[in-house]
């Protein structure tokens, strides 16, 4: 298995949303210098990252270009055809859409659904004997989707030995063609199902698997459309090859797989039980006890949800309702059960999905609490558990940080109260008074030198309750009145004002941050030794230097707390620069 890993980042388009982690059930993603990839060994290829990243950066294999190269290289080249073609393609007839994929260069196309009907007919017989024989297993679980036999071989292995030993639709199919036309030809699967890419990548009788997207696309790029991909008069002559499947067809929807069994024997006596969605089947399975189990049952799982119809490789143009009734429609014109010649056929029908587990760590108590305090969680209180990082709890995420498959950078709460750290050092290391006010002019935070600049009676207010949140402004001092022209309607962005207050002259820059909602103002004691601005121009300026990278870099996370501090320090060394030129 040479190709590429079927699922993959663009790492210049991921955003750092973390969506694909909160999305994926396995969570198979790791984030490195804050991009997120896929873990090959322990992704199960159900291509959920895929359809829900929104910045479009987790990305299927374009197998394309080797389905060209394998036209050029064999002499006959046959598609295997999801039987959810119907729903994805309504806009095309079968006879059309047979005829559009022979003009990309394909020699056939047979339906995947013929393989699903001896899987079909097999597994009827297995159930049968199950009932027959009271010491049978008693559960059994479907191997016709890939996404699920991954799913349970590497998350719930106990439940392994349940998988039917049948091989999917599409690997009988494989072998059927073969058997009939010979091993000298080439396979190829069309359909709904990234995983299946997957399956091509392991089973020597599938050559490469495209999913409906790519097709589309190949056939736009060609040029060839439902309505001149049949030739005037030879509609009649596009057919499925060997022959038209039977109601296997009915495998994409949920409860397809089931119904279509039941065609070959009532098997009264043997429970059913649909579940689709990586997440419901975990429910579904987590903590089965096999033992309280006293008659067969048989459980059809999905990875989509839905059914096939609603797999990642589609284009999703109609509604999943309609989906299902195009498919169901379909189905419903199909025979009964396949044709005794197809049955008779001898097609090795066994062989699920082999994996390469990938070894879980764990990791002691000390060990989860020791990176829950590396992120600023000290106590059960600090484990919000806001699924923001995209994973479900602080613990999971302790975890996956011990695991090298997360960065701190990912935790919003951390970094929103290490921002606040850096903004608070910041203002208390400039030798300026420094105050954020809101509209109703309450003071949100300010330094002590704000304190020491309005006399010793607001130094006590300030040591009684640091920062002075809350207090009014209006009542400290009559620089005020600058913070409601900035903040008023169509007020300006910033006021560059001198003030008297007693005997001082204090010089006010008033800025806005947030509109007509947040203020900040520097303000100098302009009477103070010209030395004290030299200083003070001096220490801003190293300020600045020292911290603006680190507060940048969190900025990047959580909004404009780097702008915003570059423009305070800025404006306190614009002020006394312009000071001392106008004095020189």
């Amino acid at each position: 298995m040479n190709s590429p890993h079927p699922i993959y980042t663009e790492s210049t388009e991921c955003q750092d949303c973390y969506k694909c982690i909160r999305r994926c059930p396995v969570k198979a993603i790791r984030v490195e210098n804050g991009h997120a990839k896929i873990i090959p060994d322990s992704c199960i290829f159900c291509g959920a990252c895929v359809i829900h990243c929104p910045s479009h950066a987790k990305h299927s294999r374009d197998d394309t270009a080797r389905a060209k190269h394998l036209i050029n290289q064999k002499e006959r080249v046959v598609v295997s055809l999801a039987p959810s073609f119907i729903s994805e393609f309504s806009d095309y007839t079968p006879a059309q859409l047979i005829a559009a994929i022979k003009c990309l260069g394909f020699s056939d196309v047979s339906e995947t659904a013929i393989g699903a009907d001896l899987v079909s007919a097999q597994v009827a017989q297995d159930l049968a004997f199950a009932l027959k024989n009271p010491e049978a297993q008693k559960l059994f679980i479907s191997s016709a989707c890939p996404a699920v036999v991954e799913y349970i071989k590497h998350y719930m292995p106990e439940l392994d030995k349940y998988i039917t030993d049948r091989a999917s639709p599409l690997l009988a199919h494989s072998r059927y063609l073969r058997k009939l036309y010979g091993d000298d030809i080439g396979i190829v699967f069309i359909g709904p199902c990234i995983a299946k890419k997957r399956e091509a990548d392991v089973w020597k009788e599938v050559d490469l698997a495209l999913t409906f997207t790519e097709l589309r696309q190949w056939l736009e790029a060609e040029g060839i459309r439902a309505d001149t991909a049949v030739p005037f008069g030879k509609e009649n002559e596009q057919v499925f090859v060997p022959f038209k499947a039977a109601k296997s067809s009915l495998y994409p929807v949920d409860g397809g797989m089931i119904a279509a069994f039941k065609e070959y024997d009532t098997l009264d006596g043997i429970r059913t039980m649909t579940v689709s969605g990586i997440n419901e089947i975990h429910h579904a399975l987590d903590g089965l006890e096999i033992e309280k189990i006293t008659s067969p049952i048989f459980m059809e799982l999905l990875s989509c949800a839905g059914g096939c119809i609603n797999g990642p490789g589609t284009s999703a143009f109609s509604s999943g309702a309609m989906r299902r009734l195009l498919v169901e429609e379909y189905a419903a014109a199909a025979d009964s059960v396949a044709s005794k010649e197809l049955l008779s056929t001898e097609v090795s029908l066994v062989d699920t999905l082999p994996i390469k587990k990938a070894p879980s760590a764990t990791y002691t108590e000390e060990e989860i609490r020791s990176a829950l305090r590396s992120v600023g969680k000290y106590s059960v209180a600090d484990e919000m558990n806001c699924a923001s990082c995209g994973y479900d709890t602080c613990r999971a995420f302790a975890a996956a940080i011990l695991d090298n498959r997360a960065e701190k950078t990912m935790c919003v709460s951390y970094m929103r109260k290490l921002a606040q750290k850096k903004a608070n050092g910041l203002i208390r290391a400039i030798p300026s008074g420094v105050v954020i006010a809101d509209k109703n002019l309450k003071i949100v935070e300010c330094n002590m030198n704000f304190a020491k600049l309005l006399g010793h009676d607001v130094v006590e207010m300030y040591e009684a309750k640091p920062g002075l949140e809350g207090a009014d402004l209006n009542k400290l001092t009559s620089a005020a009145r600058f913070f409601s022209d900035v903040l008023s309607l169509n007020g300006p962005d910033v006021i560059d004002r001198d003030v008297r207050e007693g005997k001082k002259i204090f010089h006010v820059t008033v800025f806005e941050i947030e509109k007509e909602e947040i203020a900040a103002g520097v303000i100098e004691d302009i009477t103070a030794p010209q030395s004290q601005k030299s200083r003070t121009i001096s220490q801003a300026r190293k300020i600045i230097d020292k911290n603006l990278s680190v507060v940048q870099k969190i900025a990047f996370l959580l909004g404009e707390n780097a702008a915003e501090t570059e423009s305070m320090l800025n404006s306190i060394i614009d002020s006394y620069a312009t000071d001392e030129e106008s004095e020189e």
